[in-house]
């Protein structure tokens, strides 16, 4: 593994050794260098957990705005068909007032015919 640490007092020792070159690190520098090894590999699963957790929000985000949608649809469905059921209320209400009136007028004209078909009747009598 390679990693890069740099600190003001971890100044490693540089040595040769059949044509590489290595740095050397005392235990007190090999320790700071391990707190930052740590430190970073606890960054990582921080951010890798925070990765997840913003992708799942991402996702509940798009369900909710799904279900949003789809109440948004239902509601304008209702609207449409309390419209709907006020219009067919509304016309079948002209139809009884429409039908109340040819019925009175009806009993009108039942009315005259037995009151012509009587003085009819009771002029025929007294004849």
């Amino acid at each position: 593994m390679s990693f890069s640490v740099s600190s003001q007092s971890l100044t490693p020792k540089v040595q040769v050794q059949n044509k590489d070159t290595v740095f050397c690190f005392t235990i007190p520098q090999s320790k700071v260098i391990a707190k930052h090894l740590e430190n970073s590999r606890y960054c990582d699963s921080v951010l890798m957990q925070t990765e997840s957790e913003i992708e799942l929000l991402h996702q509940l985000e798009a369900v909710n705005d799904s279900s949003l949608l789809i109440m948004k649809m239902k509601t304008e469905n209702q609207q449409t068909i309390i419209l709907n059921q006020e219009t067919i209320i509304g016309d079948l209400h002209l139809k009884v007032q429409q039908t109340e009136k040819k019925l009175k007028g009806e009993r009108w004209q039942k009315r005259l015919f037995a009151l012509g078909f009587f003085v009819i009747s009771v002029v025929a009598i007294v004849k």
